[in-house]
């Protein structure tokens, strides 16, 4: 790596941004269907699965947005770094994971159709589908549109996040609501009150592994945020370019390989002024996205509950409309139905965005030939490929099957990866630099205990799955 001083931090309120994104990607299935499915079918019993599903992707965003800030790469580059031969391995199961993010669409699009009823005279399953298909052109055309892909990403997430956390405060604080928020509150606190209810469907099985991952961002969805950091030019990213339209933007240089930098006071002062940042930015994306997440659960418990209603099926996002006619009547579950469709469409438009730039990142840094065009080629062949592939993956099953396919494959992803991450950031790049960017020994043994938890979830899947 050529080497280059680090940068000095600007302010953290003009770099807070990644934060924003991963935190509404992150809630499109999690906080939406799932949490509000388990507690609107089972009330409190898995409630107390919530913090400890959510906190845990603290530990592993922290590792990945390290390696991004330390070098600028991107974490597949860093992946490489460690074993060229187990990434490939690792990039096979990203590959088969990702086919399946068009249920986001889809499930958008069930709200939007519940909204609008158009087409006239068609099934639930088709206007969905109209619904879904035109989402996709219309965010397809912005990614190719929008001079700096980021900003768009960016500016639209936080709004989306705006508007749906002021509703459901809205109709959380209602009398009716607020009688429901000590038993939930005990539940969400006591990790050992989670039990299986005498009615537990063994068909929920995956559901909840698809819960427990999608609690944050969820597997392979999580090395998104490297991305989104390097083009927030956090840290050495700062001497990387940024991915532009090639339509309405310049080009940017994003070079193939990182930067390092020597052991200097000013250096060691600006790396921990970066470590700090990373911190401020990943707690405000878990604290975001688990706020969320019990808002929607509590007012899962308090209206669904009572009522047998849960999300499923062509209805994934439409029976989630209470939340907001409880306080607004006919008029919120309007206004509920476009939060949602945008919840979900927007989990579709980052995931496209985000998959586009690892897939990109992977051809670019493990193929030589591929250095012969730019990264950003790279990026919007993939971009191309991802809109087409799940427009078509979109007609194989309903929103939930195609989730849960990607839910579960991201449980084991956290098993096979994390101890790349750990390889990478604690033993090989403290041998290339400076001893201070070594983590916390404390640091070390949390992301051994995420590992674990991770990997007590897949073993559990796998006995409850095809035990005898």
């Amino acid at each position: 790596m050529e080497e280059k001083p680090v940068p000095k931090p600007p302010p953290f309120w003009m770099l807070l941004g990644p934060a924003f994104i991963w935190a509404s990607v992150a809630q499109g299935s999690g906080e939406l269907i799932w949490w509000p499915y388990f507690t609107a079918k089972y009330g409190v019993a898995l409630i107390g699965l919530i913090l400890p599903a959510s906190l845990s992707q603290f530990f592993v965003n922290q590792e990945i947005s390290r390696y991004t800030a330390l070098t600028g790469e991107g974490i597949w580059s860093g992946f490489k770094r460690v074993s060229k031969l187990y990434s490939i391995f690792l990039f096979i199961l990203a590959f088969v994971c990702f086919l399946w993010f068009g249920g986001y669409a889809s499930a958008g699009g069930t709200a939007l159709f519940n909204l609008t009823s158009f087409p006239k005279g068609v099934s639930e399953k088709v206007g969905s589908l109209f619904w879904a298909y035109l989402t996709i052109i219309v965010f397809s055309a912005g990614l190719f549109f929008s001079k700096v892909v980021y900003k768009l990403i960016e500016g639209f997430m936080k709004v989306v996040i705006a508007v749906t956390l002021i509703g459901l405060l809205v109709t959380v604080l209602r009398p009716e609501i607020l009688v429901y928020l000590s038993s939930f509150l005990r539940a969400l606190l006591n990790p050992f009150s989670v039990y299986f209810p005498p009615n537990w469907d063994k068909a929920d099985t995956p559901n909840l592994v698809t819960g427990i991952a999608y609690a944050g961002m969820g597997g392979f969805l999580n090395l998104m945020y490297s991305y989104w950091m390097r083009d927030k030019k956090v840290g050495m990213a700062k001497y990387f370019g940024r991915v532009t339209s090639p339509i309405t933007g310049k080009p940017e240089i994003i070079p193939a390989v990182g930067f390092q930098f020597s052991d200097t006071l000013e250096n060691k002062k600006n790396w921990r002024s970066w470590v700090r940042y990373l911190r401020v930015d990943n707690f405000l994306a878990i604290a975001l996205n688990t706020f969320t997440l019990c808002l929607t659960t509590l007012l899962a418990l308090a209206i669904l509950n009572p009522r047998g209603e849960f999300p499923a099926g062509w209805k994934i996002a439409v029976v989630q409309a209470r939340f907001f006619e409880v306080s607004f009547g006919a008029v919120g579950r309007s206004i509920f139905l476009i939060a949602a469709a945008f919840f979900l469409v927007d989990t579709w438009l980052g995931l496209a965005d985000g998959v586009a730039r690892q897939f990109a990142d992977f051809t670019f840094s493990f193929f030589s030939f591929a250095q012969k065009k730019t990264f950003r080629f790279w990026y919007y062949l993939w971009l191309v490929w991802l809109v087409v592939i799940t427009s078509l993956t979109m007609l194989a099953a309903q929103p939930g099957t195609l989730i849960t396919i990607a839910g579960v494959i991201s449980i084991f992803a956290f098993v096979l990866f994390i101890p790349l991450l750990w390889q990478l950031n604690y033993y090989l790049m403290p041998k290339s630099f400076p001893s201070f960017v070594k983590p916390r020994r404390l640091t070390e043994v949390t992301l051994g205990l995420t590992w674990i938890f991770y990997l007590a979830i897949a073993v559990w899947f796998l006995i409850v799955s095809f035990g005898k």
